[in-house]
């Protein structure tokens, strides 16, 4: 497959124009740098002297900080505590161009933000410590967030379902949203989470990974044509456009519904640093793209040649058109 750079350019104008929903678990990522020089008198564990300390929007953020590096307006549902966790993630999606009318976020008191803290001494990493309380939406919580999405959804190009199964998507909501969609013909892409996984009815794409899909069948994923199989069994009981199965070193492997097309698209990290992140920027690059105007095929590649270029940086990172296109001029994939 080959992408004309005019095409390619004519898209890219086109992500400036177009809106995307975020709804999903909001995390606040940090990390802490230091050394280790001693081993702690009061334990046998290393001491970290902290030099230098970083924070990223995590889960659903990292999807709109994926879509903001692209060029694309984003609109964000999700949940906070009232805490400085909350606060910093608050910022850091405005940072992002989420304006303040595009921007629902529950506030929970009984909740705290949801918060992972990476303790890094050189290039390794000690140990992380999660704050987190899982509770499921309420009812009235539930009802209040489909009011809301009713309205913006109208402003919206596409919506992607960011599920870390935080609570904030729950079986009730996700059937709403989805019915939803599917009844007013807007694009519903998702990175699921294998509790839910057979409750995302009539979506655009579901992008798991292997060993996702794998669970949630009851079977290991390793050939293609286990890929291919776990693909049709998934569209009979979803019945979306298509799905993408995310491979590792492999890959990724797309099936799309209505032409039952399968396309096998090889992996292209040259380095793999990390792959904190690297489905944020799949669903994130893919919807995007589809949003613009490309076909599957055309947006699975990019997205592909996205993951590649993520995995190679630390943490939970993002891609830029500049990225993209220079890496599908040196794989052969662009004519000028």
């Amino acid at each position: 497959m080959k992408l004309k750079l005019t095409k390619l350019e004519s898209i890219y104008a086109n992500l400036s124009k177009i809106k995307i929903l975020v709804v999903g678990d909001l995390i606040l990522d940090e990390y802490l740098f230091g050394s280790v020089e001693r081993i702690s008198p009061e334990a046998p564990v290393p001491v970290v002297w902290v030099r230098n300390e970083k924070h990223r929007l995590g889960g659903s953020g990292n999807v709109v900080q994926n879509l903001s590096s692209l060029g694309a307006n984003i609109a964000v549902f999700g949940r906070i505590g009232f805490d400085v966790a909350g606060e910093q993630i608050t910022k850091m999606l405005s940072k992002e161009g989420v304006k303040e009318n595009d921007l629902l976020l529950l506030k929970s008191n009984s909740l705290p933000s949801i918060l992972k803290t990476r303790i890094i001494a050189g290039n390794q990493q000690i140990c992380r410590v999660d704050k987190e309380e899982i509770l499921p939406l309420t009812e009235a919580e539930e009802n209040q967030v489909f009011l809301s999405f009713q309205n913006k959804v109208k402003e919206c190009s596409a919506v992607i379902l960011s599920d870390y199964d935080k609570g904030y998507l729950t079986p009730n909501l996700i059937q709403k949203l989805t019915k939803f969609c599917s009844e007013n013909n807007i694009i519903v892409t998702v990175d699921p989470q294998v509790s839910h996984f057979f409750q995302y009815q009539g979506i655009h794409i579901m992008t798991p990974n292997h060993h996702e899909a794998g669970k949630a069948l009851g079977k290991k994923l390793v050939t293609d044509s286990e890929i291919e199989t776990a693909c049709k069994e998934i569209t009979e009981k979803i019945r979306p456009t298509a799905v993408m199965i995310t491979r590792g070193e492999k890959g990724m492997s797309i099936y799309e519904t209505k032409s039952s097309s399968f396309y096998h698209i090889p992996t292209v990290a040259k380095e793999v640093f990390d792959v904190t992140g690297a489905g944020d920027t799949v669903i994130s690059t893919y919807t995007a793209f589809v949003a613009a105007g490309m076909e599957i095929a055309e947006a699975s590649l990019l997205s592909n040649i996205s993951a590649g270029i993520v995995v190679g940086k630390l943490g939970a990172a993002s891609v830029t058109t500049k990225e993209i296109t220079e890496n599908l001029r040196t794989l052969g994939f662009l004519e000028d």
